[in-house]
């Protein structure tokens, strides 16, 4: 009848020796207190394809709702930019200051490129859609 409390003590002892030790090269053992999380950016970042920008992807611009989306990007001097028509009414892309280009009528669908060649600011229009502007920011 003695045997009951020595088998519950010998386990309790098990499990205290096991649970004791270094833990500096355990690699199942939990830290003590969590990371917290990164905060989440609220700020929208100004559509700058930062991402494209970096890898000197082409950077895509759609023409929507007649709103050029993004309104501004940022690319590198030889990068190209590709506007896709994504809307039911037809537009064009047109530089006002900084640049000299201007496409065709772009239906739904189609597509215009252009690629710069010094760094600078270019606004650029629909002339089709008072209001419709864009804005790209060129860096070496």
């Amino acid at each position: 009848m003695h045997r009951l409390p020595l088998v519950g003590l010998a386990c309790l002892a098990l499990a205290l020796i096991a649970g004791c030790g270094d833990d500096k090269n355990d690699s199942s053992s939990t830290p003590t207190a969590a990371k917290p999380a990164p905060a989440e950016s609220t700020t929208a970042p100004t559509a700058t394809a930062e991402s494209a920008t970096s890898t000197g992807a082409v950077v895509e611009v759609s023409m929507k709702d007649i709103k050029f989306v993004p309104e501004k990007i940022a690319v590198k001097v030889g990068q190209k930019i590709d506007w896709t028509n994504d809307d039911t009414v037809p537009h064009n892309v047109t530089a006002t200051d900084g640049a000299d280009f201007a496409s065709d009528t772009i239906n739904g669908g189609g597509t215009y490129s252009y690629t710069p060649t010094k760094a600078g600011v270019i606004q650029y229009v629909c002339t089709i859609h008072s209001g419709q502007d864009g804005e790209i920011r060129v860096t070496k």
